[in-house]
């Protein structure tokens, strides 16, 4: 809709407009990230270009930012869900089911992604330097990620003819992960809480290192 108006017609209501239609859709992170896409842009006409004398979306109110979530997830409850998931650490995990579980251990372990867990190659690992290469990361750029004891214990028994590593699609882990909540009563967790707990027990090795 914005892309109907020509840009010297547009004002705050068009922003508001667009901004409450958006939230009907997506996430209010997303839209907050739009907003700031927009805005730069705006700046650049105001600023630089000199099509605007001033940038119509400054005035509009953004939404609030929900409060970052703070759920660990429990000894307890990574034990019932690996058991739903099949997952045990003296068996091949020849299931996709074993595999998500699998997963789980390792986003607990490294703090990655469920994407990045899922586009993670063989030839990423380097077992040597105890490292993974993420080709491809939220920010943008590669970087090397480090793998503990039990994270390359893990990709032992994950070895397989497959170039991928996990052999998944983040939708196999996502509805995989939801059932075995379901089975196992486990409420109010998501696949992406296991990052803060690994990134809350890094933190705790450091501060021992401190």
């Amino acid at each position: 809709d914005l892309a109907g108006v020509m840009l010297t017609d547009l004002c705050q209501s068009d922003f508001a407009a667009w901004r409450d239609r958006r939230l009907g859709v997506v996430s209010v992170g997303t839209v907050l990230r739009e907003m700031n896409l927009l805005n730069h842009a705006l700046n650049i006409s105001v600023k630089e270009w000199r099509w605007l004398t001033e940038n119509p979306l400054s005035g509009v109110k953004r939404p609030q930012q929900p409060q970052a979530r703070d759920r660990l997830i429990s000894d307890s409850e990574i034990t019932r869900l690996l058991f739903a998931l099949g997952y045990d650490h003296n068996i091949e995990l020849k299931t996709i089911s074993s595999r998500v579980g699998a997963a789980l251990l390792f986003a607990i372990e490294t703090a990655m992604r469920v994407s990045e867990i899922t586009r993670l190659m063989w030839e990423h690992i380097d077992l040597e330097k105890r490292t993974a290469l993420l080709t491809e990361t939220k920010n943008g750029s590669k970087r090397d990620v480090p793998l503990s004891s039990e994270a390359i214990r893990i990709l032992n028994q994950l070895k397989s003819d497959s170039d991928s590593v996990f052999n998944l699609e983040p939708s196999q882990i996502d509805s995989l992960f939801r059932k075995a909540k379901k089975m196992t009563l486990v409420e109010d967790l998501h696949f992406h809480d296991s990052r803060h707990l690994a990134i809350t027990r890094l933190a705790r090795k450091l501060d021992v290192l401190a």
